[in-house]
């Protein structure tokens, strides 16, 4: 990998040296409105040098030599617009943005011009959008992105107003948890590949790709219909206007995490720097051989059977020695945090027809570990006192993460009004996991004395991979009436496999060391995969009408067909002891307890084999299943613009859901009633079948009145729905580590509807200068929610209650603090604040169970990881002529809910925290250097319940502080 990657940043360098001493112009010429002007001329004043804006957003750009040069701009009706001291600089792109006015013949002040490297649009560009779109949306370019030091499209994210990221890398709205949220990448919907989860995890997307990030917080029927909180589109990068190329490299370090001693692994392979399995993982040959043998070798009775059976004492042999041991977590030294980035771009031309090419690859690796954690549980005797202790213990956790992706590109335009574009987004990443956890555990006779101890212990390697392949093309016909023609289709192919995760948990008593079945789990090996394969079509028409009243005057309709096939298969092997020494016998070694000379046939001789710890088949039929997820889609929407200063815009989404869920019990039942000459049992296929059918309708009417030039009021009103993920269909219980919950499926769950109310006001003081204030209200009919389960046992599952009610308040600023003095003009201040406000109905059943617990337990609570109060603030410093470019970030997120607690007990919230980050770079010709300082404040990452007035803390742990250095090389 290495190898291939330098050797590309080789070919690279070469291309840079083959580049002349060209620069380039770009932009886009909007008419009085605000509306890109199509066919527009732009040319260097006394030469043909120039270009014509296409048909399809505007757009124009060409080459000119290094210089200083006057332009001139000019479109059929308007009088020419003459800009003067454009500076082009050799191999740097100029972005011109051009306002027509009604005026004729104006010389117009160069204020517009930005002198951009990386050809993204800026915070400028960002703005002018926000304010000329039908939504009501926040967005964030890819210039601040890449001030703010942030890697990933979910860290990018925490800056939006009204957003919050939960673990990293899911994206609540407005409060709204994931299934409330759409995501899509340039309008396309981006899978989850998380079986947990709705949306889609942004940690795989490196900001490297991005243009800009925006979040619409109202629904037009031109959007998905499970839109609540809100739609998040990520925009890729545009193709580049001129040849580009660059590299970047950075180091970071973690005092808690970087070159320590104590960094938990085990045995993975050589692979995982780059999170790749290279077999080491993958399951053995023989229990692939074995699982369906007529030998019955995976069964939990082959150990006893094997006595006296020759050919199974082999394959019983075979199986537990080919797996082998690795149960054992040892200390390594850990390195320094990486990153490798590199892009290549340019635009050719085939005869008239302008081809734009783009490349882009990275490589990283980080260590992250505490070894100061607490991960507690507690539940509600019923008795009136405080919460009863079910084991306290301490946390230790180190996670080695590599992570590789890139992208390619290709766009051409046939003609001005033609554009079609391809490209492929790839991602991967691999998490190697070490974790042992010891201390107190009531439930199982463990007191947490230094000779009466609980002890568990984990080794897990999760890879994550996506594969995107997108065509879309979008087409002005010019010859009736500018309608305009956009399709989008895409593959996207994900995985996510867990091979060979190692679970183990036993009581330490003096020198006994305990495996007791009857009390927690065996130690096991489980191997869970899960594949989705998606296909999605999008098709958009724009017919404009009343072209002369308003260019706004226009109706849209389309359709989307999205179908995802889901793959989950879970297999658990556990070990089992016949013959072999104890595990207290091994003084407490898997090592010994689980070596060559304790594993499969022991001793003995042919017909009487001594059968030691041998290996057999714990998997859940149930809890593998296939699945099918169906949305198609069709809408109408109009926007009319009754006055120069009123517009609305208003129209229909019909959707159609289909989700069928299958568990692995429906074949196996079809298949032994075959065998066995039966007849089928309806009642076990229906019990694990899952099926939703089901057609929305969903309106919308949205207003915009334009109170001045530059403010807008926005009032909205729509009917939104949210469905349940496959997962959440599924009837099946997924195993729960150290005494967590069993959580199942429920096949009965409907989808939600939501109706949404909307107001905002928006004023753009200024170029790049934003105040808004922003107030919602949803009202959910059958939301689902987290509940009890009733059994003996601590389960939960999700089910739909009555109703649910969320408000709010968002508040963003963003103003240049040049208005305080000269010494100020190169400062920047944002801050974006936001108040929520939810609750939800409680399951009934749910309410009778906590009260015969605890008679104050409430009907109501809040929705999951929504917190009442979010909250950024931003101080940024820029001298484009010096280089200097310096950001200072805060972020706060009040409490918010985790998950429920037992029956009758508290809820368990994630404790409010903030996070400071610094970013200072500075440029020097082609190079830029930068020092970033994240997490400054150190929080701790804390999850508690609060009774009586006592705190019980469920979990805690800090992440320590990073710094990192880098450089960067781009033309």
């Amino acid at each position: 990998m290495f190898k291939q990657f330098f050797f590309f940043l080789a070919m690279i360098l070469f291309a840079g040296t083959a580049y002349g001493q060209q620069g380039a112009i770009s932009g886009t010429i909007y008419d009085e409105d605000g509306f890109p002007m199509l066919g527009a001329n732009v040319v260097i004043q006394g030469t043909t040098t120039g270009a014509q804006t296409d048909y399809i957003e505007g757009k124009y750009q060409f080459k000119a030599d290094a210089g200083t040069y006057t332009l001139v701009a000019s479109y059929v009706g308007y009088g020419d617009q003459i800009i003067e001291g454009v500076e082009v600089v050799a191999n740097e792109t100029t972005i011109l943005d051009v306002n027509f006015k009604a005026d004729s013949g104006v010389e117009l002040e160069l204020d517009v011009t930005v002198t951009a490297k990386a050809l993204e649009r800026g915070e400028v560009a960002v703005m002018k959008l926000r304010q000329n779109d039908i939504n009501a949306k926040d967005m964030i370019s890819s210039q601040e992105i890449k001030s703010l030091g942030a890697g990933t499209a979910a860290a990018a994210l925490t800056k939006v107003t009204g957003t919050t990221v939960v673990d990293g890398k899911y994206v609540y709205v407005r409060g709204l948890g994931d299934r409330y949220s759409a995501t899509t990448i340039n309008g396309l919907r981006l899978p989850s590949i998380d079986p947990y989860r709705n949306s889609a995890q942004l940690d795989l997307i490196p900001t490297s790709i991005l243009d800009n990030i925006s979040a619409s917080k109202t629904f037009t029927p031109d959007l998905p219909g499970d839109f609540t909180g809100g739609s998040v589109d990520i925009k890729i990068k545009a193709l580049p206007e001129r040849f580009t190329w660059g590299v970047s490299a950075s180091g970071g370090y973690n005092g808690q995490s970087n070159f320590q001693d104590n960094f938990l692994t085990y045995d993975a392979g050589d692979g995982i720097g780059l999170g790749y399995n290279d077999g080491t993982l993958d399951r053995p040959a023989s229990l692939v051989q074995y699982a369906d043998s007529e030998l019955s070798v995976l069964t939990s009775n082959a150990g006893r059977r094997a006595r006296r059976d020759d050919e199974l004492a082999g394959a019983v042999d075979e199986v537990a020695n080919e797996l082998g041991n690795g149960f054992n977590l040892y200390n390594k030294d850990s390195g320094l945090d990486y990153s490798l980035s590199a892009n290549i771009g340019n635009q050719f031309q085939l005869g008239s027809m302008p081809i734009g090419v783009f490349g882009t690859v990275s490589v990283s690796q980080d260590f992250s570990q505490y070894n100061d954690g607490i991960r507690g549980n507690y539940v509600n005797p019923g008795d009136g006192g405080p919460l009863q202790e079910i084991y306290n213990v301490q946390d230790n956790k180190s996670t080695q993460a590599g992570k590789v992706g890139g992208m390619l590109g290709l766009s051409f335009k046939p003609s001005p009004s033609n554009e079609i574009t391809l490209y492929s987004l790839y991602s991967h990443q691999g998490f190697t996991e070490g974790r042992i956890l010891q201390g107190s555990n009531e439930n199982k006779g463990a007191s947490g004395e230094a000779d009466n101890f609980y002890r568990s212990q984990a080794s897990t390697f999760l890879e994550r991979e996506l594969i995107n392949y997108v065509a879309q093309g979008e087409h002005v016909l010019t010859g009736l009436g500018g309608t305009k023609i956009e399709w989008t289709a895409n593959y996207v192919d994900s995985e996510q496999n867990e091979p060979d995760l190692r679970f183990a948990e036993y009581i330490q008593q003096g020198e006994n060391f305990i495996i007791d079945p009857s009390q927690f789990s065996r130690p096991s090996r489980f191997f869970r995969e899960l594949d989705d394969q998606s296909y999605q079509g999008k098709l958009d028409i724009t017919v404009p009408f009343l072209q002369k009243k308003s260019r706004a005057n226009n109706f849209k309709f389309g359709g989307q067909y999205q179908t995802k096939e889901r793959e989950f298969n879970e297999n658990i092997f556990a070990y089992d002891n016949r013959s072999g020494i104890s595990f207290s016998e091994a003084g407490g070694d898997f090592n010994t307890w689980l070596g060559p000379d304790n594993l499969g046939v022991i001793g003995g001789e042919p017909g009487s084999n001594v059968i030691g710890v041998f290996l057999f088949d714990n998997s859940n039929l149930a809890n593998s299943y296939t699945g099918t997820f169906d949305v198609a889609a069709a809408y109408g929407m109009f926007t009319y613009e009754f006055t120069p200063r009123l517009k609305a815009v208003a129209g229909l989404r019909a959707e159609q859901t289909t989700i069928l869920v299958e568990s692995a019990v429906v074949p196996n039942e079809i298949m032994m009633a075959a065998e066995n000459e039966r007849e089928i049992d309806q009642d076990r296929i229906d019990d694990n079948t899952a099926n939703i059918d089901e057609t929305n309708f969903m309106p919308a009417l949205n207003l915009i009145f334009k109170a001045t030039e530059s403010s807008n009021l926005r009032l909205g009103f729509s009917q939104t729905i949210a469905r349940p993920n496959m997962r959440e269909v599924a009837p099946f219980g997924s195993f729960g580590f150290l005494g967590e919950p069993t959580v199942f499926g429920n096949p009965d769950l409907q989808l939600t509807n939501i109706d949404n109310y909307d107001l905002r006001y928006e004023i753009f003081p200024n170029a790049g200068e934003v105040i808004a204030v922003s107030a919602f209200y949803k009202q959910f009919t059958n939301p689902i929610v987290t509940t009890f389960r009733l059994s003996g046992e601590q389960q939960f599952t999700w089910t739909n209650s009555e109703s649910a009610d969320l408000y709010g308040l968002e508040l963003e600023f963003r103003k240049s603090l040049a208005f305080l003095g000269e010494k100020l003009q190169n400062f920047t201040f944002s801050s974006n604040l936001a108040f929520i406000q939810s609750s939800q109905e409680i399951d009934a059943r749910e309410v009778v169970l906590g009260r015969e617990v605890d008679p104050d337990f409430s009907a109501e609570r809040v929705f999951n990881g929504q917190s009442d109060f979010v909250g950024n603030a931003n101080l940024s410093f820029r001298t484009p002529e010096t280089g200097w470019d310096a950001i200072i970030a805060y972020n706060y997120f009040s409490d918010r809910l985790q998950s429920i607690g037992a029956v009758g007990s508290p809820d368990i919230f994630e404790q409010g925290r903030s996070q400071l980050d610094l970013s200072v770079s500075k440029t020097i010709n082609n190079f830029k250097f930068s020092f970033r300082a994240r997490n400054l404040i150190n929080p701790d990452y804390k999850t508690f319940s609060d009774f009586q007035g006592e705190e019980y803390i469920f979990s805690q742990y800090t992440r320590g502080r990073d710094i990192s250095l880098g450089v960067s090389y781009s033309l």
